[in-house]
């Protein structure tokens, strides 16, 4: 905990904040600093507690954690719009910093800032695999959110194969359920494995062990019938994609298509696959980078950097040798409204990494308007040079 970050809060709030939690501090024998030390002694005082000895109690110090990842301009803005979404009044007073506002939503309306943080959380994943259906369908006017029993059976599934895995027979998994923007969203934290941590106790540095926690996320579109994965391991994220597909749709194979994106529009059309439709959010598109292999006996990889990488040959195909297999791209993307454009990188296959979570819709119209999202066989772009054969693009 630094101090610099508790002084952010301010005192009055801070106070307020630490009452709330005194059954903790009491309960785990913790002597909190003496209120009538100056601001900044106490911030230092309170900081080191944090770091010597026990401690402070976790539901303080996990607090204190989300109350930072929102004490910013974007976290103000999600509180407020929660606000506003439980019809409850709010004023966004320019006096107080973003952190005491983070606090006093904590103190007031606690629910609402559980639901802001939990949206934070989510903002901050942007790599997912994707798995679609062999015959998508579009079911927006069909789909119904899943009811508390199918969520507990999700949960169950997953705690069964953690223990079957030897990875959580505790049991501990925490499972959350939102609906954001017509998508189904399951946020699963569970544990990871043990690490040791080197602490400060009194005048001694020792080592810890923990277990820390991790968010595993998926993701259905009814829209396009389709399932992304946010996670660490591809077992976990297979075996996600499976409970999801067996409890919504009764078929553990329901997402069993992989070949989600293609870069086949970058040869064939050029820098026309990267204008957008109109009215989709966005107004340019600039090709930064690709990433090419050159599938020979040495593995060659290529990966090719510039500020537009079609500036120099406007309206023809992407030079790459004949060849060469695309693989990646990094696109720099100006959304409507921003004056910051933000990076978007796509790899043949299924995975899709964004700079916000919230730039998806508007990327997933301009991929599926172009082509970069219909499924293709993969290309043959092979180079044999043992017996002397070159396998042209087909």
């Amino acid at each position: 905990m630094k101090p610099k970050f508790l002084e952010q809060i301010g005192r009055g709030q801070l106070s307020r904040l630490l009452e709330k939690f005194q059954p903790d501090f009491t309960a785990h024998n913790i002597t909190l600093p003496p209120a009538t030390l100056e601001d900044g002694e106490f911030y230092t005082a309170l900081g080191n507690l944090s770091i010597s000895g026990p401690g402070l109690p976790d539901p303080f110090c996990e607090v204190l954690h989300s109350v930072e990842a929102l004490a910013n301009t974007a976290g103000k803005g999600r509180l407020l719009r929660a606000l506003e979404r439980a019809g409850e009044s709010a004023d966004p007073n320019q006096q107080v910093s973003d952190a005491d506002f983070a606090v006093q939503v904590f103190l007031t309306h606690p629910a609402v800032f559980k639901e802001a943080n939990d949206e934070n959380r989510i903002a901050a994943l942007s790599s997912f695999e994707y798995f679609g259906c062999a015959e998508p369908v579009d079911r927006r006017l069909t789909f119904v959110m899943p009811d508390a029993a199918t969520v507990a059976r999700i949960k169950r599934d997953f705690d069964d194969w953690l223990a079957e895995q030897r990875e959580g027979a505790e049991r501990a998994t925490q499972i959350e359920v939102h609906e954001i923007g017509g998508e189904f969203w399951v946020l699963i934290r569970r544990g990871d494995s043990l690490t040791r941590v080197p602490v400060l106790e009194g005048q001694q540095f020792l080592v810890r062990q923990l277990r820390p926690a991790r968010d595993l996320v998926s993701v259905y579109t009814p829209e396009r019938d389709e399932l992304r994965i946010f996670g660490k391991s591809a077992r976990e994220k297979n075996k996600l994609r499976q409970i999801i597909g067996e409890r919504l749709f009764g078929k553990p194979e329901n997402f069993s298509v992989r070949n989600t994106f293609t870069l086949a529009p970058l040869w064939d059309d050029g820098v026309e696959a990267l204008i957008p439709p109109p009215g989709i959010g966005i107004d340019r598109i600039v090709l930064r980078q690709w990433e090419a292999r050159m599938d020979d006996e040495n593995d060659t990889v290529i990966i090719t950097k510039a500020n537009d990488l079609f500036a120099d040959a406007p309206g023809t195909g992407l030079e790459v040798p004949t060849r060469g297999r695309l693989v990646s791209a990094g696109f720099e993307v100006f959304f409507t409204g921003h004056e910051k454009s933000r990076m978007v990188y796509l790899e043949a296959g299924n995975k899709l990494r964004l700079t916000r979570y919230c730039d998806g819709l508007a990327v997933h119209r301009w991929l599926t308007a172009k082509g970069f999202r219909s499924p293709e066989e993969p290309l043959v772009n092979r180079l044999t040079t043992r017996h002397e054969i070159v396998l042209e693009r087909n």
